[in-house]
Order: C-alpha cells, then structure tokens, then sequence
C-alpha cells in the first residue's frame, strides 16, 4: 500500500496527468505567491491541460497566466469563508468538474480542513494536498502538512516539490497584456508624474494604518517630488478614499473603485513609489518591481513581505504578538501605531523611482 505522506507521487505513476485541476480560491496575493508554483507544474507537464479552480475576482489574472489552461469559478463550499456557499449552485459545479474526469487534483488551497473533502469531490483520479501537521492523510492519494512557517511562495512550491516536480525560482508574477497598459493611458493623462500611489485598504482593521499618515506621506512626498498622488482602492473603500483625498491635497487622482483588477496592476506599473498596507497590491508591486512601502501590522513581513531583493521597504514595528488572526487589536494596534509618518517617508525615499 503506497504511504500518502511518501514524496514523488508524480513518479510513481504509470504516466503523466493529462487534465489538472488546482483549488486556489483565497486572496490576489495568495494567487500570486502561488505563480512560480504555476511554472513549476507547467514545465514538468507541458502537455497538460491545467484547470484552476478560483474566485470570480481573480477571473483576469488566471486567464492571463501562461502556466494555466482555463479558469473555474469556485462556487462557494462549507468552511471556505472567501465566497458565499449556495448548495445548488456547489452541486451542479461537482457534477460539471467530474464529467472533466481529471486525472490529478491539487489542493493548494492551506491546511485541507476544509479544502481537502471539495478537492475530492472533483473525482479526480488522484487527489493531493495539504493537511495539518497533526492530521491523517484520510483519503489523499498524497499529503504534505502544512509548512507554517515559511513563507508563501515556499509552501505552494512544497507542495509541487513534493510531488516530484522541479522547482523553476522563485520570482513572482503578474502578467499584463497590452490592452490592460492601454486602458490606463486616459485616466491617468492628466496626472503629472512622478505618480506617487497610496493604498490604505486592508480586509481586516489590524493591518489598516491610520488614514492620516497615509496622507501625511503623500504630501511630503509630493512636496519632496513634485508629481501627483494617486490613490487606490477597491469600490467599498469609496469613503476611505474621499477621507484621504481631503486630507491629502491637491493634486491627486482618487481612483478607488475605478479600476479593474488588471487595470490596478498596469497603473502599479507606472508608480514611482507605492505605499501600501500588507495586502494584495503589494503583492502586485513586488510581481511588477515597483518601488514599495509595506507597512505591516497584524501580517508577518517574514512570510508575506517581499521574498526577492528589489525596491522594496518593509515597515513592521515589533510586537510580541505578531502574527495574529485578531480582526480588531483588544491592545490599542501597536503594531500599527509603531510605524511613523517619517519611517515611511524614509522607505519611500530610499528606493523612488524618479521619471
């Protein structure tokens, strides 16, 4: 009886898989951390047709990846809380994903308490995946535990090294077409450069720096630099971004809820320097090599910051309780309240790209 936690299920087969499915149905920078995972599996199986199995709002970056074939909407699914779970809908989608009869399934999704029992609803042949340090393999033709401590990229590429696939680096990306650097050109037309973009977002409040030194920044640099700010967001941030644009001054171009996810990897592009908190687009600017500012709270910089030298600066003042799953600090947010407007005017200035 083959041992599920042995490494080099891939060679152990009597041939290649033909059809692949992947779950990685989590946030941008989970998908990006995810790319040279992507390569990996796409060089060791150039033949292979590879399905990834995501969220409907990162429907444009898979498709854009030249390591995937085609792009599945994750339908939502019980303990998965990045979609809302419609159990119809989630029948109907199993059905459609085992009439594919795919041959290898991977879950890549993190520790498989919930992502496993979707994976092997997919009906693959072999399924493969992640589990818990502590936890059986149960029905897992392979499983590694989880690898906690090492960064993101790290863990995805475990688990295809695992599998017996080669490692292609390291290097993260986020491929644009040229139509995506097009559609920015109107909107950004009357911006005077440098272009200095602000992101204040976050999902969850312990890793949101105060609105007031984001604008704070902005304006230094732009009093430093000339230029114009440009501020970034998603459409529910609309308010964050009309408080900021007040405090900020002018000039400054809002275009919170104004751009696709696509269209916001080409504007980060342009950027002569991003200050960001420790989410998604920061993920995108590390992709793209744009000068960037990571102010980290409740995030570890450790496993989440920049993997590779480039022009990037990460802020994370030392707490004792980092990381942590809080999505409101009961101790006043010192992580956050520990990084100062000059210590983020200082990053930025240490790796500005000027035009």
């Amino acid at each position: 009886m083959n041992n599920p936690f042995a490494p080099g299920l891939l060679t152990r087969q009597p041939e290649p898989p033909r059809k692949i499915a992947l779950l990685r149905a989590s946030r941008i920078g989970d998908f990006i951390c995810a790319t040279p995972a992507l390569r990996a599996l796409r060089y060791a199986l150039p033949d292979a047709e590879i399905t990834m199995i995501t969220l409907p709002i990162l429907r444009d970056i898979a498709v854009r990846s030249p390591y995937l074939d085609h792009y599945v909407a994750f339908p939502g699914f019980p303990g998965i809380a990045e979609q809302f779970f419609d159990a119809r809908r989630t029948i109907r989608f199993f059905q459609a994903m085992q009439e594919q009869h795919f041959d290898l399934a991977l879950q890549m999704q993190g520790s498989g308490v919930y992502s496993n029992p979707f994976t092997l609803l997919l009906g693959a042949k072999a399924t493969a995946g992640f589990v818990r340090s502590d936890d059986s393999a149960g029905l897992l033709d392979a499983a590694l535990p989880y690898p906690d401590q090492a960064h993101e990229i790290r863990c995805v590429l475990a688990l295809t090294s695992f599998l017996g696939i080669p490692e292609q680096g390291e290097e993260i990306e986020f491929p644009l077409w040229p139509e995506d650097h097009a559609e920015v050109a109107a909107p950004l037309s009357h911006a005077r450069p440098p272009l200095i973009g602000l992101h204040p977002a976050a999902r969850e409040i312990t890793r949101r720096w105060p609105i007031e030194r984001f604008a704070a920044v902005g304006a230094q640099l732009r009093q430093q630099h000339g230029g114009t700010v440009v501020i970034l967001g998603e459409p529910e941030e609309r308010e964050t971004g009309e408080q900021l644009a007040r405090q900020v001054g002018k000039p400054y171009l809002n275009l919170i809820g104004k751009t696709s996810l696509v269209t916001l990897g080409a504007i980060i592009d342009r950027l002569a320097v991003l200050i960001t908190n420790d989410t998604g687009p920061a993920h995108i600017a590390y992709a793209l090599a744009t000068p960037t500012v990571t102010i980290f709270g409740a995030g570890n910089p450790a496993t989440n910051g920049p993997l590779r030298p480039g022009p990037f600066r990460a802020l994370a003042h030392p707490v004792p309780c980092r990381p942590c799953g809080y999505e409101t600090c009961p101790i006043g947010y010192p992580c956050l309240e520990g990084v100062s407007v000059d210590m983020a005017v200082a990053a930025a200035n240490s790796v500005f790209r000027h035009p």
